[in-house]
């Protein structure tokens, strides 16, 4: 039985936010010496190998793979997980990283949406709708849905796109074979296809750059080794002994870490449509976690991340 949280937990977590909500600045930050879809490809194809070294004898991560039902999902999240972080690296030089967080974060909005349709025991209760559409109308008035062809708006279009991507790969794994399987099968699966699509993309548009200084080592080594092993492994570590409705609701100290690190790092300006509806986003998703009912299980779909 999972416990509640304890002191410890809120703790681990900030970090772990922090760290999560911290990631897109050092892709910017590199991005005058690694171009970020480069960046993403190296650092996914570097952390599927350090999880296959660590977890596959014991997870079985290759053999897995041999069962059709999980190849053909895995195939399927992985290439959601490459559409993701392709529209993050594209939107990245395009708009702010506290405009990539926050977007990239209302992916739980689009999970919780088609889990509602797909799984009866997944049905979302009033308060939660009431949250959804909240959230969305925050979505409206954070991009101001100018549709003026202005490449900050068209960078928030491709953050938004990056969550609804995570939002559908969140769906798959609930209710396909993914959801048996021990977390690392699934996130190596993402990380190897993500970086073989991401760098055959690179390599198409000609966004190659590489220069190695302590700049891109440094950021490159954190995307690695922090974010995309220890940051996810705790995160999974977590989910074996704690509630995930608990869990997902501190997940949302996230988007408000990454504005905050845009703002100190890079100087981003936050603007007052951008501040409202940002409040809005993080309100409407604190409803759809507090308005769970409280009678089925929580939904292991967010449980996740994967990556991020």
């Amino acid at each position: 039985m999972r416990k509640n949280l304890d002191a410890s937990v809120f703790v681990i977590m900030f970090f772990v936010c922090l760290v999560w909500g911290t990631q897109q600045v050092a892709i910017k930050i590199a991005g005058h010496y690694v171009s970020p879809m480069l960046q993403l490809s190296i650092r996914s194809g570097l952390s599927a190998l350090i999880i296959f070294m660590l977890f596959n004898r014991r997870d079985r991560i290759a053999a897995n793979l041999n069962a059709p039902r999980v190849a053909m999902a895995g195939m399927c999240v992985g290439i959601l997980f490459a559409m993701e972080f392709l529209l993050v690296a594209l939107g990245i030089p395009k708009t702010s990283t506290g405009h990539i967080t926050l977007f990239l974060y209302t992916a739980p909005l689009f999970t919780a949406v088609g889990l509602h349709f797909l799984l009866k025991e997944e049905r979302m209760t009033g308060l939660q709708w009431l949250g959804i559409m909240i959230a969305f109308t925050g979505i409206a008035v954070a991009v101001q849905f100018s549709f003026s062809g202005d490449a900050a708006l068209v960078g928030d279009f491709c953050a938004l796109a990056a969550g609804l991507c995570w939002g559908i790969s969140s769906i798959i794994i609930r209710i396909s074979s993914l959801a048996t399987l021990p977390p690392s099968c699934t996130l190596f699966y993402q990380l190897a296809t993500t970086s073989v699509i991401l760098a055959l993309v690179a390599y198409g548009r000609g966004e190659t750059l590489f220069v190695l200084n302590r700049t891109s080592l440094l950021s490159l080594t954190f995307q690695t080794i922090i974010v995309a092993v220890i940051s996810y492994l705790t995160w999974f570590t977590l989910l074996r002994y704690y509630k995930v409705s608990s869990l997902g609701t501190l997940i949302l100290m996230t988007p408000v870490m990454g504005i905050a690190a845009g703002a100190i790092f890079l100087g981003e300006k936050l603007q007052s449509d951008f501040t409202i509806g940002s409040a809005l986003i993080l309100a409407g998703l604190l409803l759809t976690r507090l308005g769970q009912n409280k009678t089925r299980a929580p939904a292991v779909a967010f449980c996740k991340k994967e990556k991020r």
